[in-house]
């Protein structure tokens, strides 16, 4: 009993103790912010800490916010300790802040509510400056100015649009430059420009070139990005913006001297232990204006399509000799400096004596290609027409028009003509046999061995045959994996083999008893019935024959089936008793009326369970 009380005045000193902890903690609420550095150069970051000391109970932090100052939450941080009987509880919410520009700048009080009650931090001073307070690092050059100027992140980091000219005709190609200009910060994972102008069609960039220049006196690193683009639309366009992402890494403190002070305070193990920040930056341009100038209609050549720049055309023609029906290849390709998205190849629509096929036209490797066959259909013929392209030069300002061929060929006679003129002279109904056969109206070319004709649209998958080929096999799989499943549940399954062989045993053994029912001797003929009973009652349900008792099988089977056929079953073990072990002999009758008792059971019971 009095380590019984002793335990109880203990726990209520401990209560006592942490309740007197909790109120005193409780009453000493702190609410601070602090940054990790007051004085930073612009390209790096400081990191703010806003701390509420002494509860758990905070509500409605806001974010804080000022001009100047790009501050972003980071996440939080809570301690709770008890130390000698002291209990302690301090939870910070930590910010990054990045400068956008050089001076002096305030992160105004913040206000909370803890416990009920409001509670302010004091105002943070930063002074952002445009020099490296770390003498291993280098200065920036400034121009005379900038000191008397405030600095700010788009004068070290920026993006420009250069236009090759600000005059151009409708789709001449214009170069354009796209120019990153870097100074004294570290980017990192920069894109491909976005360039979508309305009106404007662009080639793809190509890569990127890297070197450093002096722009005012401030050395920049610069990458340069060129291309090409198309005006397509008449008058005043203004190009751009030019938009590109990427990453500002900027340099944080808070991660220095993890080791406390000492050596470590060393500005190399300072600059090793800096934590870089990744900051997304998306930099947009300046417009620039365009006037685009209708081309001249002057001189135009009527099989003009649209094509500006410098071009060159190049054709041949193969084979040089063929048979009348044979084809012949007309190849071009155009090459130069414009949109070749205009470029229209001069493809024949039609000659005489030819047959014409529609051309193929691909574009690789800034050539445009033409293939078109054609067919002559007369020996008469002695070569390919000549081809023009006509273009639009810009420094020259007037039309240019190239002019390939004519090609010559030599076309033949087919070796086979005798024929053609035999068949054209009977289909004519007796025309002389000198007139010459009219080809390219029937059939172009004749083939010796046609090989095996099929009919348009039938598939064998689609035939009466197929589909019964189908069911009969999955029919037969069907039973063959039916009977499988039943052969292996007969051999696995002892309980199951003996429920699905009772019935059949049992039609066995009843023909046996039915034979022995007119014989003199009664006594067989109840053994062999009772036999049959019991068997079929211990395959069905899987019981040894000494554990076929009535009390047994009614204990299975009540509630399976009526009680009259446990009635039966009774009746009948009691009349195979009675004849086998009393000297009584029974009737005729009686021994038909015993055997449809048994019959009656079994077929009760197979209708019954299962």
């Amino acid at each position: 009993m009095a380590t019984v009380r002793y335990s109880r005045i203990f726990i209520a000193g401990v209560c006592l103790m942490t309740l007197a902890c909790v109120n005193v903690s409780a009453q000493d609420v702190q609410f601070t912010a602090e940054v990790d550095q007051n004085k930073i150069v612009l390209g790096a970051s400081a990191q703010l800490t806003l701390t509420v000391t002494g509860t758990q109970d905070v509500t409605g932090i806001p974010a804080p916010s000022a001009d100047g100052l790009d501050i972003r939450y980071l996440g939080p941080s809570t301690q709770i300790s008890i130390v000698n009987g002291q209990y302690s509880s301090r939870k910070s919410w930590i910010y990054s802040v990045m400068p956008l520009k050089t001076g002096h700048f305030t992160i105004p009080s913040v206000s909370i509510n803890a416990n009920g009650s409001s509670r302010a931090s004091d105002p943070v001073e930063i002074e952002v400056t445009d020099t490296p307070a770390n003498p291993g690092v280098a200065p920036v050059p400034s121009s005379p100015s900038s000191a008397e100027t405030d600095t700010s992140l788009t004068d070290k980091v920026f993006l420009v649009l250069r236009l090759s000219k600000d005059k151009v005709y409708v789709n001449e190609r214009l170069p354009i430059k796209i120019l990153l200009f870097v100074a004294g910060l570290s980017v990192a994972d920069v894109h491909f420009p976005e360039f979508k102008q309305a009106g404007v069609d662009m080639d793809k960039f190509d890569q990127p070139q890297q070197y450093d220049q002096m722009v005012n006196g401030i050395r920049y690193h610069t990458v340069e990005f060129n291309t090409n683009i198309y005006p397509t639309r008449i008058g005043e366009l203004t190009i751009g913006p030019v938009t590109l992402d990427c990453n500002l890494a900027a340099r944080s403190a808070s991660a220095r001297t993890p080791f406390g002070a000492g050596m470590f305070d060393d500005d190399f193990f300072n600059t090793f232990f800096d934590r870089y920040e990744k900051r997304p930056l998306a930099l947009r341009s300046k417009t620039s204006g365009l006037t685009v100038l209708p081309l001249p209609e002057e001189n135009k050549p009527a099989d003009f399509a649209g094509a500006v720049g410098q071009f060159n055309l190049d054709a041949s023609v193969g084979p040089a000799e063929v048979n009348v029906g044979d084809p012949v290849t007309v190849r071009m390709q155009i090459g130069g400096e414009g949109n070749l998205k205009m470029v229209q190849p001069p493809a024949f629509t039609g000659a005489d004596n030819f047959k014409v096929y529609d051309p193929q036209i691909k574009e690789e490797m800034g050539v445009k290609k033409l293939e078109q066959v054609l067919i002559p259909e007369s020996e008469h013929v002695t070569g390919i027409p000549a081809v023009q392209f006509s273009y639009f030069d810009p420094t020259l300002q007037r039309y240019q028009t190239l002019t390939k061929g004519p090609f010559p060929i030599t076309v033949r006679r087919p070796k086979s003509d005798a024929g053609l003129k035999v068949v054209g002279s009977a289909a004519a109904g007796g025309a002389p046999a000198s007139e010459p056969p009219v080809l390219g109206h029937d059939i172009v070319f004749i083939k010796e061995s046609p090989g095996t004709f099929y009919v348009i649209g039938e598939r064998f998958y689609r035939t009466l045959p197929f589909y019964l080929a189908v069911a009969l096999f999955l029919g037969a799989w069907t039973v063959l994996w039916i009977a499988y499943r039943r052969t292996r549940k007969m051999t696995t399954d002892v309980a199951y083999a003996r429920r699905l062989l009772a019935p059949k045993e049992a039609r066995r053994d009843l023909r046996e008893a039915k034979r022995l029912e007119g014989s003199q001797d009664t006594g067989k003929f109840y053994d062999a019935l009772f036999r049959t009973l019991q068997k079929y009652l211990g395959n069905k349900l899987h019981l040894s024959a000494g554990a076929v008792t009535f009390e047994t099988i009614r204990s299975r089977l009540s509630g399976r089936v009526d009680e009259k056929w446990l009635e039966e079953i009774r009746q009948a073990f009691d009349e195979c008793d009675a004849i086998r072990y009393a000297p009584a002999r029974p009737s005729a009758g009686s021994c038909a009326e015993s055997y449809a008792r048994v019959q009656r059971i079994i077929d009760a019971l197979e209708r019954s369970i299962s």
